[in-house]
């Protein structure tokens, strides 16, 4: 059941109520009476607990998509890493570490306490479910609902472990107000997590009639990357699979084309389309017997519905999905301003054109207004928020010019003009040569190739039309190629480096990537195929997490390779150019694999002490035990 739909119901029921009950004496009237909303008036019934979990869900939109103009929703993703960072200097998911990853900031703090705030609901739930006497339709209702709920608990613990390390478990209610959690471990976070997913995978249904809910196989799917987690390779392949095999339902790669715009054989560039684009197309995301079969959980994302209490950006809740403002660049506001008596007599000129109004050209003036609307960068609210990193945009490509994924058909490098085209390196060549003495690499931060994947080609010159549409899309959150990418990994554990390689080319086949081979295969070549197919949509900081010195990786000679997101950073991650501080980035440490934790958090638990994250405000926690 939509939650907003079973409250405005409720509404709709209790003004009823008051207008049949508006004739009542004054006395009746006006007596006071007292109302209680607590675990005893509450989940009291089947939809009670449907309506309780739809809170979880809720969450999970606000988590996800609530903040996509700047940093905060990609922090999961990995904004800051080696795929994506913000396109500030400074600033959490930027890549200066030092001053945006801190205890005290406000993201940091919003990613821990939000996350606890859904698990002390779930909990409720849990024991409602398990204590109360509550009329079940059937026991497999009662099972199935507790199989949500256990999943739901998981998913967010699984976040919290990715982001902050070992964490405090709380699985029961309490009845005051704790003050004295304890940290457990990272190991011992993963067991916890990893026997509710074994519950919600024996319980939870195979379908669901609303999409975005959870089914079986998104809890397989997080089993698997847990039991990855946990050194148990042998589990992590039963459970992917049963996804893959249809034990979990009927899922498989899209390898024909499908969806709203199928017909459509060549983009508007003449580029032959392929399955994998069919896959971000506005009304394709979620999980379709007649459509799109390798969605398994998608997040939901209401845009319009304002007036009826739809959610969408928590900020500007009435507004679009602003993933295409905030990761494609403005390039039609490039013509930067500059002054230097060496250059136009003094007076002020532009950078990359004679006008503001104008973008550059072979030597010719083009109006911005004969540019093709849909070959540019789009504004964002604050303009673009998140720059892909030179190791996505290019270095990950090399070596195969065959990978649909990479094509100019996804990450399009060209500029196209009416009189023709130029890449977007060139253009910024022309600009410091012709004026080398203003122009610098700063001047080139809001400018890379637009990423269609998250971006729609219709756009007209004005919002009237069939022709304008927004990126109005739901986002992936378990998609059936990381499902082939995580058995990969398990076999990669356990040394089978064939049988890895067989998973991993079933994903590349069917953007038309060469196959590798058995000696292909290691841990950098399939964090490299997870970027290829999964850019903003992984969870890259819990990938790159778990895998950094990981205890249960220790003797495993495939997968233990140390502090795999500080490397990985430090080698692929964006230095931030012309920085006006002089630092270097990015300037990550090595103990931030893991966030801190926040500051407020620690202060509050008084009743017992809790140590921070080594490396954070002197603190002395070491996560890789």
């Amino acid at each position: 059941m939509d939650l907003r739909k079973y409250i405005f119901e409720t509404v709709a029921v209790a003004i009823l109520l008051a207008g049949a009950t508006g004739c009542e004496s004054d006395d009746k009237f006006l007596k006071e009476k007292s109302y209680t909303l607590n675990t005893s008036t509450f989940y009291n019934s089947p939809a009670d607990i449907e309506m309780a979990l739809n809170y979880g869900y809720a969450r999970i939109q606000y988590m996800l998509m609530g903040v996509m103009h700047n940093n905060c929703s990609w922090l999961l993703m990995g904004a800051g890493l080696d795929t994506f960072n913000g396109t500030g200097q400074n600033g959490i998911g930027s890549t200066n570490f030092v001053q945006g990853l801190t205890s005290s900031d406000g993201f940091v703090d919003h990613w821990f306490r939000n996350q606890y705030y859904v698990i002390y609901d779930i909990n409720k739930v849990i024991q409602a479910i398990d204590t109360k006497n509550i009329a079940w339709t059937t026991e497999t209702q009662k099972q199935e609902y507790r199989a949500e709920a256990l999943f739901l608990r998981a998913w967010f613990y699984r976040n919290l472990v990715g982001l902050f390390g070992g964490v405090p478990i709380v699985t029961e209610v309490s009845d005051g107000i704790p003050i004295d959690f304890p940290r457990s471990t990272r190991t011992e976070c993963w067991q916890t997590i990893k026997k509710d997913l074994e519950y919600a995978a024996a319980y939870l249904p195979k379908t669901t009639e609303h999409p975005g809910r959870a089914v079986r196989a998104a809890a397989d799917h997080l089993l698997a990357e847990v039991c990855n987690s946990l050194g148990d390779f042998d589990g992590a392949i039963a459970a992917a699979t049963r996804v893959i095999n249809g034990s979990d339902g009927d899922y498989h790669l899209m390898k024909t084309r499908f969806g709203s715009r199928a017909s459509e054989t060549v983009d508007r560039y003449g580029h032959t389309l392929n399955p994998y684009w069919d896959l971000f197309q506005v009304g394709n995301q979620n999980y379709s017997s007649s459509g799109n079969k390798e969605a398994i959980w998608v997040c939901q994302y209401n845009y319009g519905t304002y007036s009826i209490g739809g959610g969408g950006n928590s900020w500007w809740r009435c507004r679009y999905n602003q993933a295409e403002a905030a990761f494609n660049s403005n390039i039609r506001y490039q013509n930067r301003q500059k002054t230097n008596p060496a250059y136009n007599n003094g007076k002020p000129f532009n950078l990359y054109s004679d006008s503001a109004i104008y973008i550059w050209t072979d030597g010719k003036k083009i109006s911005s207004s004969g540019l093709r609307p849909d070959s540019l960068g789009t504004i964002g609210v604050y303009g673009p928020a998140l720059r892909p990193t030179n190791y996505f945009l290019y270095s990950v490509w090399k070596g195969d010019k065959y990978d649909f994924r990479g094509s100019e058909t996804m990450i399009q490098k060209n500029t196209y003009l009416i009189s023709g085209n130029k890449t977007w390196p060139q253009a910024i060549k022309e600009a410091f040569q012709k004026y080398p003495k203003v122009a610098t690499a700063a001047d080139t931060v809001g400018i890379w190739p637009r990423l269609w994947k998250l971006s729609t080609d219709k756009r007209g010159t004005s919002t009237a039309g069939d022709s304008w549409q927004q990126y109005d899309v739901d986002w992936y959150i378990m998609r059936l190629p990381e499902t082939y990418l995580l058995r990969a990994e398990a076999y990669l554990g356990k040394g089978d480096l064939a049988t890895a390689a067989a998973d991993i080319n079933e994903v590349r086949a069917r953007v038309g990537a060469k196959a590798c081979s058995a000696a292909d295969v290691n841990l950098d070549y399939i964090l490299d195929e997870r970027a290829r197919e999964l850019f903003a949509e992984e969870h890259r900081w819990v990938t790159l997490s778990r895998l950094s010195n990981n205890p249960n990786l220790a003797g495993n000679n495939h997968l233990n390779k140390g502090n795999v997101l500080v490397d990985r950073v430090k080698k692929y991650g964006w230095n931030y150019p012309n920085a006006t501080d002089g630092i270097t980035r990015p300037n990550i440490g090595d103990h931030q694999y893991v966030f801190p934790l926040p500051i407020g958090f620690i202060q509050a638990n008084t009743g017992s002490v809790i140590p921070q994250n080594a490396g954070y405000d002197g603190g002395t926690y070491d996560n890789s035990k």
